[in-house]
Protein backbone atom coordinates (compact mmCIF):
# COMPACT_ATOMS: atom_id res chain seq x y z
CA UNK A 1 0.00 0.00 0.00
CA UNK A 2 1.15 3.64 -0.41
CA UNK A 3 3.62 5.15 2.41
CA UNK A 4 1.87 8.14 3.20
CA UNK A 5 5.08 10.20 4.24
CA UNK A 6 4.92 12.31 7.47
CA UNK A 7 8.20 14.82 6.55
CA UNK A 8 9.38 15.97 2.85
CA UNK A 9 11.57 14.16 1.05
CA UNK A 10 11.67 16.57 -1.49
CA UNK A 11 12.69 20.05 0.26
CA UNK A 12 14.02 21.98 -3.16
CA UNK A 13 12.15 25.17 -3.58
CA UNK A 14 12.23 28.19 -6.40
CA UNK A 15 12.71 31.85 -4.87
CA UNK A 16 10.86 33.30 -7.30
CA UNK A 17 11.30 37.09 -8.00
CA UNK A 18 7.74 39.31 -9.20
CA UNK A 19 9.86 40.74 -11.75
CA UNK A 20 8.45 39.55 -15.05
CA UNK A 21 10.99 38.96 -17.12
CA UNK A 22 12.61 36.26 -14.36
CA UNK A 23 13.73 33.26 -16.12
CA UNK A 24 12.34 29.65 -14.43
CA UNK A 25 14.89 27.02 -14.80
CA UNK A 26 12.06 24.40 -15.99
CA UNK A 27 11.84 27.13 -19.29
CA UNK A 28 15.50 26.95 -19.96
CA UNK A 29 16.01 30.03 -22.21
CA UNK A 30 12.90 31.61 -22.18
CA UNK A 31 11.10 34.12 -19.32
CA UNK A 32 7.96 34.15 -17.74
CA UNK A 33 6.79 37.11 -20.08
CA UNK A 34 8.41 34.94 -23.40
CA UNK A 35 6.99 31.72 -22.38
CA UNK A 36 3.27 33.27 -21.58
CA UNK A 37 3.06 35.58 -24.44
CA UNK A 38 4.50 32.78 -27.45
CA UNK A 39 3.32 29.40 -26.06
CA UNK A 40 0.37 29.58 -22.87
CA UNK A 41 -2.55 28.78 -24.82
CA UNK A 42 -1.29 29.16 -28.26
CA UNK A 43 0.63 25.98 -28.86
CA UNK A 44 3.37 23.13 -27.97
CA UNK A 45 6.43 23.28 -26.37
CA UNK A 46 9.02 20.46 -25.69
CA UNK A 47 10.90 21.16 -23.28
CA UNK A 48 14.23 18.83 -23.17
CA UNK A 49 15.81 18.10 -19.97
CA UNK A 50 14.16 20.77 -18.48
CA UNK A 51 14.34 18.90 -14.96
CA UNK A 52 17.59 16.97 -15.15
CA UNK A 53 18.18 14.69 -13.38
CA UNK A 54 14.76 14.38 -12.58
CA UNK A 55 14.01 14.10 -8.80
CA UNK A 56 12.24 11.53 -6.99
CA UNK A 57 8.72 12.77 -6.30
CA UNK A 58 7.05 9.25 -6.52
CA UNK A 59 7.63 5.90 -7.44
CA UNK A 60 5.71 2.64 -9.12
CA UNK A 61 5.13 1.36 -5.86
CA UNK A 62 3.26 4.60 -4.56
CA UNK A 63 1.29 4.98 -7.16
CA UNK A 64 -0.10 1.42 -7.08
CA UNK A 65 -0.68 1.72 -3.57
CA UNK A 66 -2.64 4.95 -4.19
CA UNK A 67 -4.51 2.91 -6.97
CA UNK A 68 -5.91 0.77 -4.08
CA UNK A 69 -6.71 3.64 -1.86
CA UNK A 70 -10.84 4.24 -1.19
CA UNK A 71 -9.80 8.25 -1.03
CA UNK A 72 -8.03 8.52 -4.48
CA UNK A 73 -10.09 8.41 -8.00
CA UNK A 74 -8.17 5.93 -10.08
CA UNK A 75 -8.30 4.06 -13.55
CA UNK A 76 -6.85 0.86 -15.46
CA UNK A 77 -6.90 1.14 -19.18
CA UNK A 78 -6.15 -1.67 -21.03
CA UNK A 79 -5.73 -1.42 -24.93
CA UNK A 80 -5.42 -5.23 -24.82
CA UNK A 81 -5.58 -8.06 -22.59
CA UNK A 82 -9.31 -6.78 -21.07
CA UNK A 83 -12.58 -8.39 -22.03
CA UNK A 84 -12.87 -5.99 -24.91
CA UNK A 85 -10.88 -3.18 -26.82
CA UNK A 86 -10.06 -0.28 -24.30
CA UNK A 87 -11.36 -2.09 -21.34
CA UNK A 88 -12.17 1.01 -18.26
CA UNK A 89 -12.05 -0.09 -14.51
CA UNK A 90 -12.40 2.26 -12.27
CA UNK A 91 -10.43 1.96 -8.65
CA UNK A 92 -10.26 1.19 -5.56
CA UNK A 93 -8.04 -1.85 -6.99
CA UNK A 94 -7.19 -4.93 -4.87
CA UNK A 95 -3.71 -5.44 -4.77
CA UNK A 96 -3.56 -8.93 -6.17
CA UNK A 97 -4.79 -7.43 -9.39
CA UNK A 98 -1.33 -6.54 -10.45
CA UNK A 99 -0.35 -9.95 -11.04
CA UNK A 100 -2.79 -10.78 -13.15
CA UNK A 101 -1.56 -7.78 -15.77
CA UNK A 102 -1.28 -8.73 -19.05
CA UNK A 103 2.88 -7.64 -20.27
CA UNK A 104 1.95 -4.40 -22.02
CA UNK A 105 -0.77 -2.66 -23.25
CA UNK A 106 -2.39 -1.12 -20.10
CA UNK A 107 -2.30 1.93 -17.72
CA UNK A 108 -2.69 2.83 -14.13
CA UNK A 109 -4.04 6.37 -13.59
CA UNK A 110 -4.51 8.34 -10.48
CA UNK A 111 -5.67 11.41 -9.93
CA UNK A 112 -5.14 14.16 -7.47
CA UNK A 113 -1.64 12.81 -6.49
CA UNK A 114 -0.86 16.08 -4.60
CA UNK A 115 -3.05 15.88 -2.47
CA UNK A 116 -1.79 12.27 -0.87
CA UNK A 117 2.05 12.35 -1.95
CA UNK A 118 4.10 15.81 -0.23
CA UNK A 119 6.88 15.41 -2.63
CA UNK A 120 4.10 15.88 -5.29
CA UNK A 121 2.69 18.76 -3.59
CA UNK A 122 6.44 20.80 -3.26
CA UNK A 123 6.84 19.68 -6.80
CA UNK A 124 4.33 22.44 -7.98
CA UNK A 125 6.43 25.30 -7.35
CA UNK A 126 8.16 24.47 -10.46
CA UNK A 127 5.13 25.88 -12.29
CA UNK A 128 4.51 28.98 -10.52
CA UNK A 129 5.14 30.31 -13.62
CA UNK A 130 1.49 30.12 -13.88
CA UNK A 131 -0.90 31.83 -10.58
CA UNK A 132 -1.83 28.81 -8.27
CA UNK A 133 -5.14 29.83 -8.49
CA UNK A 134 -5.38 28.50 -12.38
CA UNK A 135 -3.71 25.23 -11.26
CA UNK A 136 -6.30 21.85 -10.89
CA UNK A 137 -3.83 18.75 -10.01
CA UNK A 138 -1.30 16.66 -10.26
CA UNK A 139 -2.53 12.90 -12.19
CA UNK A 140 0.30 10.05 -11.99
CA UNK A 141 0.23 7.55 -15.36
CA UNK A 142 2.23 4.28 -14.96
CA UNK A 143 2.25 2.10 -17.77
CA UNK A 144 4.09 -0.95 -18.90
CA UNK A 145 5.64 -1.35 -22.94
CA UNK A 146 2.79 -0.15 -25.36
CA UNK A 147 0.33 1.43 -22.35
CA UNK A 148 -1.85 4.43 -23.40
CA UNK A 149 -5.12 5.95 -23.32
CA UNK A 150 -5.19 6.45 -27.12
CA UNK A 151 -5.57 9.80 -29.00
CA UNK A 152 -7.63 12.20 -27.40
CA UNK A 153 -7.45 16.46 -26.45
CA UNK A 154 -7.93 17.71 -22.91
CA UNK A 155 -9.93 20.70 -21.88
CA UNK A 156 -7.37 22.06 -20.39
CA UNK A 157 -3.26 22.83 -20.10
CA UNK A 158 -1.38 20.21 -19.28
CA UNK A 159 1.86 19.86 -18.35
CA UNK A 160 3.35 15.98 -19.36
CA UNK A 161 6.71 15.59 -16.96
CA UNK A 162 8.27 12.47 -18.13
CA UNK A 163 9.49 11.09 -14.24
CA UNK A 164 10.50 7.32 -15.15
CA UNK A 165 10.96 5.27 -18.59
CA UNK A 166 10.36 6.33 -21.85
CA UNK A 167 7.19 7.53 -23.73
CA UNK A 168 6.76 8.57 -27.31
CA UNK A 169 4.17 12.06 -27.94
CA UNK A 170 2.57 12.45 -31.28
CA UNK A 171 0.57 15.17 -31.65
CA UNK A 172 -1.25 17.32 -34.23
CA UNK A 173 -0.01 20.87 -34.48
CA UNK A 174 -3.28 22.57 -34.54
CA UNK A 175 -6.20 22.55 -32.29
CA UNK A 176 -9.75 20.93 -32.88
CA UNK A 177 -13.06 22.56 -31.86
CA UNK A 178 -15.38 20.04 -32.36
CA UNK A 179 -15.84 16.27 -30.26
CA UNK A 180 -15.75 14.06 -33.42
CA UNK A 181 -15.06 10.93 -30.87
CA UNK A 182 -15.33 6.82 -31.51
CA UNK A 183 -19.23 6.22 -30.60
CA UNK A 184 -19.11 3.28 -27.89
CA UNK A 185 -16.17 3.23 -26.14
CA UNK A 186 -15.66 4.13 -22.39
CA UNK A 187 -12.72 5.98 -22.72
CA UNK A 188 -13.17 9.12 -25.33
CA UNK A 189 -11.08 8.67 -28.57
CA UNK A 190 -10.78 10.48 -31.50
CA UNK A 191 -12.17 9.49 -34.26
CA UNK A 192 -9.24 10.82 -36.41
CA UNK A 193 -5.87 11.85 -35.83
CA UNK A 194 -2.76 12.59 -37.85
CA UNK A 195 0.46 13.55 -35.86
CA UNK A 196 2.41 16.21 -37.39
CA UNK A 197 5.32 15.75 -34.87
CA UNK A 198 6.61 12.61 -32.45
CA UNK A 199 8.99 12.91 -29.58
CA UNK A 200 10.04 10.47 -26.93
CA UNK A 201 10.29 11.46 -24.09
CA UNK A 202 12.91 10.33 -21.26
CA UNK A 203 13.66 11.60 -17.38
CA UNK A 204 13.39 15.14 -16.83
CA UNK A 205 11.50 15.87 -20.37
CA UNK A 206 8.61 18.23 -20.24
CA UNK A 207 5.67 18.67 -22.95
CA UNK A 208 3.61 21.57 -22.74
CA UNK A 209 -0.02 21.13 -24.53
CA UNK A 210 -2.31 24.37 -24.51
CA UNK A 211 -6.37 22.80 -24.57
CA UNK A 212 -7.70 20.84 -27.84
CA UNK A 213 -4.38 19.95 -28.87
CA UNK A 214 -4.38 16.05 -30.19
CA UNK A 215 -2.32 13.88 -28.46
CA UNK A 216 -1.49 10.52 -27.72
CA UNK A 217 1.53 8.86 -25.48
CA UNK A 218 2.83 5.40 -25.81
CA UNK A 219 5.03 3.88 -23.51
CA UNK A 220 8.24 2.55 -24.90
CA UNK A 221 9.73 -0.23 -22.55
CA UNK A 222 8.26 -0.77 -18.80
CA UNK A 223 8.57 0.80 -16.14
CA UNK A 224 6.91 4.58 -17.52
CA UNK A 225 5.71 7.16 -15.20
CA UNK A 226 4.41 10.31 -16.46
CA UNK A 227 3.28 13.06 -14.14
CA UNK A 228 0.61 15.25 -15.78
CA UNK A 229 0.04 18.96 -14.13
CA UNK A 230 -3.33 20.16 -15.41
CA UNK A 231 -4.80 23.35 -14.85
CA UNK A 232 -8.60 24.72 -14.22
CA UNK A 233 -11.04 25.29 -16.66
CA UNK A 234 -14.17 25.69 -15.49
CA UNK A 235 -17.16 25.76 -18.16
CA UNK A 236 -19.19 28.87 -18.72
CA UNK A 237 -22.28 27.02 -17.36
CA UNK A 238 -19.92 26.02 -14.21
CA UNK A 239 -18.80 29.37 -13.41
CA UNK A 240 -22.44 31.04 -13.83
CA UNK A 241 -24.12 28.46 -11.81
CA UNK A 242 -21.45 29.12 -8.80
CA UNK A 243 -21.73 33.29 -9.43
CA UNK A 244 -25.38 32.94 -9.00
CA UNK A 245 -25.73 30.48 -5.87
CA UNK A 246 -22.61 32.94 -3.98
CA UNK A 247 -25.34 35.80 -5.36
CA UNK A 248 -28.07 34.76 -3.90
CA UNK A 249 -27.21 33.52 -0.82
CA UNK A 250 -25.81 37.31 0.30
CA UNK A 251 -28.56 39.16 -1.51
CA UNK A 252 -30.89 41.22 0.54
CA UNK A 253 -34.23 39.96 0.43
CA UNK A 254 -36.20 43.47 1.44
CA UNK A 255 -34.49 44.59 -1.86
CA UNK A 256 -37.30 44.84 -4.31
CA UNK A 257 -38.28 45.58 -8.18
CA UNK A 258 -39.67 49.04 -7.82
CA UNK A 259 -40.82 51.49 -10.85
CA UNK A 260 -41.77 54.42 -9.92
CA UNK A 261 -40.77 56.23 -12.61
CA UNK A 262 -44.01 54.19 -15.17
CA UNK A 263 -45.05 55.49 -17.57
CA UNK A 264 -48.39 55.15 -19.79
CA UNK A 265 -48.12 52.28 -22.04
CA UNK A 266 -50.00 49.57 -23.56
CA UNK A 267 -51.09 46.83 -20.46
CA UNK A 268 -49.81 43.65 -22.39
CA UNK A 269 -46.37 45.30 -22.88
CA UNK A 270 -42.93 44.65 -21.57
CA UNK A 271 -41.58 47.72 -22.17
CA UNK A 272 -38.12 48.96 -23.26
CA UNK A 273 -37.51 50.57 -19.69
CA UNK A 274 -38.81 47.95 -17.78
CA UNK A 275 -35.89 45.06 -19.43
CA UNK A 276 -33.90 47.87 -18.90
CA UNK A 277 -34.03 48.33 -15.16
CA UNK A 278 -34.24 44.43 -14.68
CA UNK A 279 -30.86 44.13 -16.72
CA UNK A 280 -29.19 46.30 -14.56
CA UNK A 281 -30.54 45.36 -11.74
CA UNK A 282 -29.24 41.49 -12.15
CA UNK A 283 -25.85 43.48 -13.70
CA UNK A 284 -25.39 45.49 -10.44
CA UNK A 285 -25.60 41.83 -8.85
CA UNK A 286 -23.51 39.65 -10.62
CA UNK A 287 -21.12 41.68 -12.04
CA UNK A 288 -19.85 43.99 -9.09
CA UNK A 289 -16.02 43.67 -9.02
CA UNK A 290 -15.39 43.07 -5.01
CA UNK A 291 -18.24 40.80 -5.09
CA UNK A 292 -16.32 39.00 -8.16
CA UNK A 293 -13.34 38.91 -6.26
CA UNK A 294 -14.79 37.84 -3.02
CA UNK A 295 -16.37 35.07 -5.32
CA UNK A 296 -13.06 34.06 -7.06
CA UNK A 297 -11.48 34.05 -4.18
CA UNK A 298 -13.42 31.73 -1.93
CA UNK A 299 -14.14 29.58 -5.47
CA UNK A 300 -10.62 28.72 -6.26
CA UNK A 301 -9.41 27.82 -2.89
CA UNK A 302 -12.13 25.46 -1.75
CA UNK A 303 -10.22 22.09 -0.62
CA UNK A 304 -11.34 19.45 -2.92
CA UNK A 305 -14.03 16.16 -0.65
CA UNK A 306 -11.04 14.52 -0.07
CA UNK A 307 -8.81 17.01 1.62
CA UNK A 308 -8.68 16.49 5.56
CA UNK A 309 -6.58 19.32 6.77
CA UNK A 310 -7.36 18.45 10.00
CA UNK A 311 -4.93 15.47 9.91
CA UNK A 312 -2.42 18.11 9.52
CA UNK A 313 -3.21 20.50 12.24
CA UNK A 314 -0.20 21.55 14.59
CA UNK A 315 -2.51 23.83 17.23
CA UNK A 316 -0.20 26.10 18.37
CA UNK A 317 -0.56 29.51 20.61
CA UNK A 318 0.25 32.66 19.28
CA UNK A 319 2.69 33.64 22.02
CA UNK A 320 4.93 30.31 21.02
CA UNK A 321 4.51 30.11 17.21
CA UNK A 322 7.47 32.30 16.79
CA UNK A 323 9.70 30.44 18.83
CA UNK A 324 8.28 27.16 17.36
CA UNK A 325 8.73 28.20 13.37
CA UNK A 326 12.09 29.30 14.38
CA UNK A 327 12.95 26.17 15.09
CA UNK A 328 11.64 24.86 12.03
CA UNK A 329 12.99 25.14 8.43
CA UNK A 330 10.53 25.20 6.04
CA UNK A 331 7.08 25.93 6.32
CA UNK A 332 5.00 24.43 3.69
CA UNK A 333 1.34 24.56 2.44
CA UNK A 334 -0.32 21.16 3.66
CA UNK A 335 -1.49 18.85 0.80
CA UNK A 336 -4.60 20.00 -0.84
CA UNK A 337 -4.53 23.44 1.31
CA UNK A 338 -4.98 26.57 -1.14
CA UNK A 339 -3.88 29.97 -0.68
CA UNK A 340 -4.70 33.33 -3.16
CA UNK A 341 -4.70 36.82 -2.57
CA UNK A 342 -5.81 40.11 -4.67
CA UNK A 343 -4.34 43.10 -4.02
CA UNK A 344 -6.62 45.79 -2.37
CA UNK A 345 -3.61 48.70 -2.41
CA UNK A 346 0.03 48.37 -2.02
CA UNK A 347 -0.23 47.48 1.42
CA UNK A 348 -3.21 45.70 1.96
CA UNK A 349 -4.75 42.54 0.32
CA UNK A 350 -7.47 39.81 0.70
CA UNK A 351 -6.15 36.70 1.73
CA UNK A 352 -7.95 33.58 0.72
CA UNK A 353 -7.45 30.24 2.53
CA UNK A 354 -9.24 27.16 1.52
CA UNK A 355 -12.29 29.09 0.94
CA UNK A 356 -12.05 31.82 3.85
CA UNK A 357 -11.55 35.06 3.59
CA UNK A 358 -9.24 37.84 5.46
CA UNK A 359 -8.49 41.23 5.57
CA UNK A 360 -4.54 41.74 6.11
CA UNK A 361 -2.26 45.07 6.04
CA UNK A 362 1.25 45.77 6.86
CA UNK A 363 3.88 43.14 7.61
CA UNK A 364 1.12 40.20 7.82
CA UNK A 365 -0.07 41.37 4.40
CA UNK A 366 3.45 40.45 3.17
CA UNK A 367 3.87 37.30 5.09
CA UNK A 368 0.64 36.01 3.61
CA UNK A 369 1.72 36.73 0.17
CA UNK A 370 5.04 35.25 0.82
CA UNK A 371 3.40 32.08 2.06
CA UNK A 372 0.68 31.88 -1.14
CA UNK A 373 3.15 32.13 -3.75
CA UNK A 374 5.06 29.03 -2.96
CA UNK A 375 4.78 25.86 -1.16
CA UNK A 376 7.77 25.67 0.62
CA UNK A 377 8.72 28.77 1.77
CA UNK A 378 12.16 28.90 3.74
CA UNK A 379 11.64 29.97 7.09
CA UNK A 380 14.38 32.71 6.80
CA UNK A 381 12.78 34.16 4.22
CA UNK A 382 9.87 35.43 6.83
CA UNK A 383 12.32 35.28 10.19
CA UNK A 384 12.49 39.29 10.37
CA UNK A 385 8.19 39.22 10.59
CA UNK A 386 8.24 37.23 13.48
CA UNK A 387 8.03 39.53 16.09
CA UNK A 388 4.82 41.54 14.63
CA UNK A 389 1.56 40.79 16.60
CA UNK A 390 -0.31 39.99 13.61
CA UNK A 391 1.89 37.92 11.57
CA UNK A 392 1.84 35.46 14.72
CA UNK A 393 -1.76 35.20 14.66
CA UNK A 394 -1.99 34.37 11.27
CA UNK A 395 0.83 31.98 11.04
CA UNK A 396 -0.84 30.24 14.72
CA UNK A 397 -4.12 30.15 12.52
CA UNK A 398 -2.44 28.24 9.63
CA UNK A 399 -0.47 26.20 11.72
CA UNK A 400 -3.22 25.27 13.93
CA UNK A 401 -6.17 24.54 11.09
CA UNK A 402 -3.57 22.58 8.88
CA UNK A 403 -3.68 24.76 6.16
CA UNK A 404 0.42 25.07 6.73
CA UNK A 405 2.95 22.50 8.59
CA UNK A 406 6.55 22.98 9.25
CA UNK A 407 8.80 20.91 8.28
CA UNK A 408 12.59 20.68 9.35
Amino acid sequence: MLCMQSSLVYTEWLHMSKIPNIKWPILGKLSQREFLSRYWQKRPLLMKRALYPFPDVITPEEVAGMSCDERVESRLIMERGGRHPWELKRGPFKPAMFKKLPKSHWTILVNGADRFVPTLNGFLDHFSFIPFWRMDDIMVSYADDKGNVGAHVDNFDVFLVQAAGKREWRIESQPILKDDFIPDLPVRLLKKFKPTHKWVLEPGDILYLPPRFPHHGIARGNGCMTISVGFRAPSTSELINNVVASALSQIDETVRFSDPDLKAQAPGEISKSAIKKISASIKEALTNESFIADWLGRFTTEPYSDVKLEANAYPVTQAKVAKVIRESSFIVRAEGSRLAFVRNSKTSISLFVNGERRELSGKVALCAQILADRIIVPVGDITSLLNDGQVQQLLANLLSTGAVVLEE
